[in-house]
């Protein structure tokens, strides 16, 4: 890899060990193992916020990985947050002082317990964590199942249909099966995978199709031609991870998707487009950019010239224009790449931190 990624890399690597772990322990989360939603932008936690759950399965999922990296002691902040989230229950959101508002089951959320549970077993090896993973792929298959493939967004079965749950429980169960090497988790991987080639990928547009009816036919609507860059560049990714797991090459698809997102568009992607490429919201978040330095890793890794060198340009973007100082950010500019965030969501340092982890593994070819 060049030497550009390798510098880029450990800058990235530098600010999430010094500055963006210890900040983010320190001031968004309870002592019960709760976290807040947001900082304000002065950074100080915003106690008075609602909570969605899933939250603390991405800091559970942060925090067990930078100790399985040894970038940070993290094990009882995961530990403690994953007690607490268990506790609690499987619902989608909490009010400020812990209780629960929005009991309704949702496969989005599913799909980061599922993460967050892995997480916790590929660091401790504890069996109850793996117990916890059973649990949740027994709910999927009984509650979430639905008979046209894939699984409902709610046990009751909400629409429209959304490719993303599916696309977070595919990185969730390649994770999953990468510890285990159990035939059934790749299972379900593959059966994600046929769903993302008979559905969600648009061969005629080379973009990721959004929102679905019941039979998975297009919804109907605006909605239904939404296309998100960020997702595309998100799934070159994961195909290329369920490549390497299953040996199935997934290179047609990732070619198209790498080819699309990035012709024509400037040098940070739009938060929302149409399937022909027409900007519908010209806002540019903090994810959609550590996506698309996952996706020019990953062509990095398979040989495509200049992508390392993309890679580390967007990660020396970052800092120029989302990562502060003081290891919080900004989560959103404008076209003209003014500060829009009107918090610091914690959700986001997930996203932030898998790049990260990528980063340092793609430079140094490290370990998968």
């Amino acid at each position: 890899m060049t030497t550009a990624l390798k510098n880029s890399a450990l800058r990235m690597r530098d600010w999430v060990i010094t500055q963006a772990l210890p900040l983010w322990a320190e001031r968004a989360q309870h002592d019960s193992g709760r976290w807040v939603e947001h900082l304000h932008l002065d950074g100080t936690p915003d106690l008075s916020a609602d909570l969605r759950w899933r939250v603390l399965a991405r800091q559970i999922y942060v925090y067990a990985e930078a100790t399985r990296w040894n970038w940070y002691e993290g094990t009882e902040i995961a530990r403690q947050t994953y007690e607490h989230m268990r506790e609690t229950g499987y619902v989608q959101r909490v009010d400020a002082d812990g209780k629960p508002t929005e009991r309704r089951r949702d496969l989005y959320d599913h799909a980061f317990f599922l993460l967050a549970s892995t997480s916790l077993y590929r660091l401790t090896k504890d069996l109850q964590y793996l117990e916890a993973v059973d649990e949740i792929c027994m709910t999927l298959d009984t509650e979430f199942k639905h008979p046209n493939g894939g699984w409902r967004e709610t046990p009751r079965g909400a629409l429209p249909r959304r490719q993303n749950p599916h696309m977070h429980l595919l990185e969730a169960f390649l994770y999953l099966y990468n510890e285990t090497r159990d035939a059934r988790h790749l299972a379900y991987a593959a059966h994600i995978i046929e769903l993302f080639k008979a559905h969600f990928f648009d061969e005629e547009n080379l973009i990721i199709r959004e929102f679905f009816n019941e039979d998975w036919s297009h919804y109907s609507g605006e909605q239904g031609t939404t296309a998100e860059p960020g997702h595309a560049m998100e799934w070159i990714w994961l195909l290329f991870r369920y490549e390497f797991s299953s040996g199935r090459s997934t290179k047609t698809y990732r070619d198209a998707l790498y080819a699309n997102a990035l012709k024509q568009r400037g040098y940070f992607l739009n938060d929302e487009e149409d399937v022909e490429g027409n900007i519908r919201r010209e806002t540019r978040r903090l994810w959609v950019q550590t996506e698309v330095i996952k996706a020019h890793l990953t062509m990095a890794e398979n040989g495509v010239a200049g992508s390392a060198d993309m890679a580390a340009a967007f990660i020396d973007g970052l800092f120029e224009t989302y990562l502060k100082p003081d290891g919080t950010w900004c989560d959103q500019i404008n076209a003209c790449g003014g500060e829009i965030a009107k918090t610091i969501p914690v959700s986001t340092f997930y996203h932030i931190a898998c790049m990260a982890f990528e980063a340092e593994r793609v430079s140094e070819l490290g370990r998968l």
